[in-house]
């Protein structure tokens, strides 16, 4: 397993390589000229000999080329050992088809000169290097060096590509290069061993016909019939593939209504909290802070939304007394501008964390601490009337700051503009147009939780009304006694959106909700 892990070379399901096949069947897609760049064991090629014109296989390694070189493939069918980034590089090749399942190698433990090469394929095509984020990725920037311009990409990729950030660029190259993206996602883990998500991403180009993107969804890898289908004409470019689970009329609803009302940034400024560099170290638990008569060089801070055990939609003094009372980190360590001389024990903390290693780095000598001076004195920003926590389970955590804390980064606050109410604000954001765009602009990771960076926080739109105190309470009760999630919603859109939105909009609306949660969370609701 440690072996596969540093290859990226886990072999594609014999089921997942026979739906393919049939999917390609049904594409009538041209087998005159294949190129399968990661053969590995050899599966894909079994399937296409018979039916392929020729036969490219490169594999890495030298083992597993001996193995294939034996297995007594027909003269068209050509096996080569070789570095895929090095083929996409060098060779002019012009295939009608490249199909396979790209390692998926991090940087991490990549080769320093394989990174240079990606780098190299990624501004070859126009792509910015800061893009090559893993091999899969310069997997498919390279098979689109080597393809004809009628050519077929069908890969077997990791979920997270589909809307990831650091994936956006290629997505937006994808789009202008082909007129046909077909994905397919299924409903049952195609790899359950390794807990990754995949789908298969199917790239081509028929001029006679409409650019689309099209969204399958299947049971599993067995069915041949797809329990949802969706194409996307209208919304191109789509910024995040996985929302072509939506249709062109949910995602046009979506944006008209969204355009009605007010985004977060023009209702406050809007930051990120506190950035220490290294929260284990400079946030103390209050037994630490007691021990080293240091309480008076620190400040109370919200590490992650998860200590706020309470459910609870306001954060209260008696809520930071709670967390002090549990010991759990929660001082934050304010020496920027400190002149005086320290506590002694303080002082001796700070000398043996500054030396602290991590990969061969000193925390004194860690890029955010090393542009400090002193490189302990973590700089603050301001508190917001309003706490959002970028990432959440099934609903967004968001806070009435009446403690006036602040928090890490982990967190973004809102400083209102005059004239809006920080509850009423709360109270608003938990409607069925907000959460939904929630779920269409942010990107979900392995487990399903759901991130919102800056840019996409800002863009949130909130039907804002002055809401009176005793509905707010009613709304804190509700999450007090755990009520269902759509029972919170309705309760709120009865206050928002139904003064200007119409019931079956309204319908539409959470409709799409809780279809977006469904394809994030699975198994979890």
């Amino acid at each position: 397993m440690e072996a596969e892990k540093q290859s990226g070379s886990y072999y594609t399901p014999h089921e997942l390589v026979a739906y393919m096949m049939s999917y390609m069947d049904k594409a009538e897609t041209d087998l005159s000229m294949i190129l399968e760049p990661s053969a590995g064991d050899g599966r894909f090629i079994g399937k296409l000999e018979k039916l392929a014109g020729h036969i490219d296989a490169l594999e890495l390694f030298r083992e597993k080329v001996n193995v294939l070189q034996q297995c007594g493939y027909a003269s068209h069918v050509a096996i080569s050992e070789g570095n895929f980034l090095d083929y996409a590089l060098e060779n002019l090749c012009q295939y009608s088809l490249i199909i396979g399942n790209p390692p998926y190698i991090s940087p991490r433990i990549m080769k320093k000169d394989d990174i240079a090469k990606a780098k190299q394929l990624c501004e070859l095509e126009g792509i910015k290097p800061g893009t090559m984020q893993n091999m899969w990725l310069a997997f498919v920037v390279g098979a689109c060096r080597l393809l004809r311009a009628d050519g077929t990409i069908f890969f077997v990729l990791p979920m997270e590509f589909l809307q990831v950030q650091y994936a956006e660029a290629l997505r937006e190259y994808l789009e202008k290069r082909f007129n046909h993206i077909h994905i397919i996602a299924f409903e049952e883990s195609v790899f359950p061993d390794i807990e990754q998500e995949i789908c298969l991403v199917y790239l081509t180009n028929q001029e006679q016909y409409t650019p689309y993107i099209s969204y399958e969804v299947y049971h599993s890898v067995c069915d041949r019939v797809p329990i949802q289908y969706n194409k996307i004409e209208k919304n191109k470019p789509l910024k995040k593939w996985s929302n072509a689970i939506l249709a062109d009329a949910d995602m046009l609803l979506l944006k008209e209504k969204a355009k009605e009302y007010k985004t977060i940034s023009q209702m406050g400024i809007t930051a990120p909290g506190i950035v220490t560099g290294g929260n284990e170290y400079f946030i103390l638990k209050p037994s630490w802070a007691e021990t080293m008569q240091c309480e008076a060089y620190t400040i109370p801070i919200i590490q992650k939304s998860s200590l706020l055990k309470e459910n609870t939609i306001v954060i209260h003094d008696h809520t930071v007394q709670s967390l002090h009372r549990q010991d759990v980190p929660l001082y934050l360590l304010n020496l920027a501008n400190v002149s005086e001389t320290l506590p002694p024990k303080l002082a001796k903390y700070l000398e043996a964390m500054g030396e602290t290693e991590r990969d061969g780095i000193k925390l004194k000598e860690r890029y955010k601490c090393s542009k400090r001076t002193p490189w302990y004195g973590v700089p603050l920003v301001h508190k917001g009337d309003v706490i959002f926590f970028k990432r959440y389970d099934k609903l967004p955590k968001v806070y009435i700051n009446e403690a006036e804390i602040d928090t890490t980064d982990a967190g973004y606050h809102i400083r209102l503009m005059p004239g809006y109410d920080k509850a009423s604000v709360v109270f608003c954001f938990y409607n069925s147009l907000t959460l939904t765009q929630c779920e269409f602009l942010g990107r979900y990771y392995g487990g399903g939780v759901c991130e919102l960076v800056p840019s996409e926080f800002k863009a949130l739109a909130i039907p804002y009304h002055r809401i009176e105190k005793h509905e707010i309470q009613y709304l804190d009760e509700l999450f007090r006694k755990q009520a269902t999630i759509d029972e919170i919603v309705r309760f709120v859109n009865s206050k928002t959106l139904a003064l200007d939105c119409s019931p079956s909009e309204i319908r539409h609306l959470d409709d799409m909700r809780m279809h977006l949660i469904a394809r994030r969370l699975k198994n979890k609701l």
